[in-house]
């Protein structure tokens, strides 16, 4: 198990205020206000980034490799997520965006849009494969990947062991480019184009995964405007530009749950990290055994709905299925691809759950401490008013037990004992 932890989230120190909301929206407990100030417990964090767009003074920031990152290889190739054809106005059309990667440096550039089709099949063989697991759970969205190591490790299982389609672009392209081009894997970058914190860190420090092919992520965000002032050169390129439209609905929530429904499989898709939490619960519970395949997305509408994304998550839907009704559809179909599916290749390992709460290192120096926080918890007032710092009055015991509060903390009561 690792004991520490990239993250693409940062604090800038200067700009917090102490006010406490980032603290009281984080699905994993991972902030505290201590002195002033908001600190980070890396174990926790999953990067969904929903701290960031609550925090009213850039407190939270994000961080992605930048565009330089790529100089240093000989072969620079992007991987694009589907987002990428919804941020751009009705007047550049989706060909001319990928263009403009071209001219900032790429030697080539793939579309997470072209293995969907794909991917779908090798879903569905593993679904069918796998009948004992149910309901199996998407692996498309890493920041769910980490949620339920943190929160809910019982199901680890249900996660499909295989790769995310951005990741397997890369192992695939990887091992292309290498063979074609007569390259050392050193002298090859692969870099994914990004629309969330979630997938830098998961670029940066990949969980379960056998052979990591991701060289760097840059944020949509960064594309886009070093994109738009590359657009005239773009728009007078006659470089042939596939794209592969029908793909591009897996960045809006629920098309990929539809795509793998078949008739046969009894799908679900859940997008919100709110809305993922309260369905995890029922997982746990066994109350959706009946379903076989669950997609999730710590982002509301999917990954539209990104942080790292520039435009509005409902105008970005709305261009994605403007392309799917008017771009003529095309299939991926490549021996070689599905090949490195069927020997392994895009398998995960088995990911292991984050020790979040470790007491101490003997068991029973941890039950007395599990005790202390028990007569702790009941001493509080159970209002979770996150003032003294900690997200509730539970983890306010906790964080005392393990030295990093105290109960003068408590405003409530001290404000009782000020009174008397």
């Amino acid at each position: 198990m690792k004991n520490e932890f990239f993250h693409a989230i940062k604090i800038v120190w200067e700009n917090c205020t102490g006010c406490t909301r980032c603290v009281r929206v984080c699905p994993t407990q991972a902030l505290r206000v201590r002195n002033g100030k908001v600190q980070l417990d890396s174990r926790r964090c999953i990067d969904c980034g929903k701290c960031v767009t609550t925090c009213p003074y850039k407190a939270l920031r994000t961080t992605a490799d930048n565009l330089d990152s790529i100089k240093k290889f000989k072969f620079k190739m992007a991987i694009i997520s589907t987002t990428y054809a919804g941020q751009f106005a009705e007047n550049i059309d989706y060909p001319t965006a990928k263009r403009a990667l071209f001219e900032l440096g790429f030697d080539d550039v793939a579309s997470e849009a072209m293995v969907t089709e794909m991917m779908s099949r090798m879903i569905r063989d593993y679904i069918n494969e796998h009948k004992d697991t149910r309901p199996i759970i998407s692996s498309h969205c890493p920041a769910i990947v980490r949620l339920i190591q943190v929160r809910f490790s019982s199901l680890l299982p249900n996660i499909l062991h295989i790769e995310a389609p951005m990741s397997v672009l890369a192992l695939y392209f990887k091992d292309k480019i290498c063979r074609e081009k007569n390259l050392s894997e050193d002298e090859v970058g692969i870099f994914m184009i990004v629309p969330c914190p979630a997938q830098v860190t998961a670029v940066h420090q990949p969980e379960g995964t056998y052979k990591n092919a991701q060289d760097g992520a840059i944020s949509i965000q960064e594309i886009y405007q070093q994109a738009m002032c590359k657009m005239k050169e773009a728009s007078e390129s006659d470089r042939e530009i596939e794209i592969y439209p029908g793909g591009l609905s897996w960045a809006i929530s629920g098309s990929q749950a539809d795509e793998i429904d078949d008739g046969n499989i009894r799908t679900l898709a859940v997008s919100g990290i709110n809305n993922v939490i309260k369905i995890l619960h029922k997982m746990e519970n066994h109350q959706l055994d009946h379903y076989d395949f669950v997609v999730m997305h710590s982002c509301i509408n999917g990954c539209v709905g990104g942080v790292l994304n520039v435009e509005n998550p409902f105008i970005a839907s709305s261009r994605i299925k403007r392309l799917l009704r008017t771009a003529k559809h095309k299939n991926f179909k490549d021996k070689y691809f599905y090949d490195m599916f069927l020997k392994g290749k895009f398998d995960v390992k088995p990911l292991e759950p984050r020790s979040i709460m470790h007491l101490d290192d003997t068991i029973k120096s941890a039950i007395q401490k599990m005790k202390q926080i028990q007569l702790i918890s009941q001493k509080l007032p159970g209002l979770d008013c996150s003032a003294c710092g900690s997200p509730s009055c539970e983890v306010l015991a906790e964080d005392i037990v393990d030295g990093k509060a105290t109960i003068a903390d408590c405003v409530v009561l001290l404000r009782e004992k000020q009174k008397k």
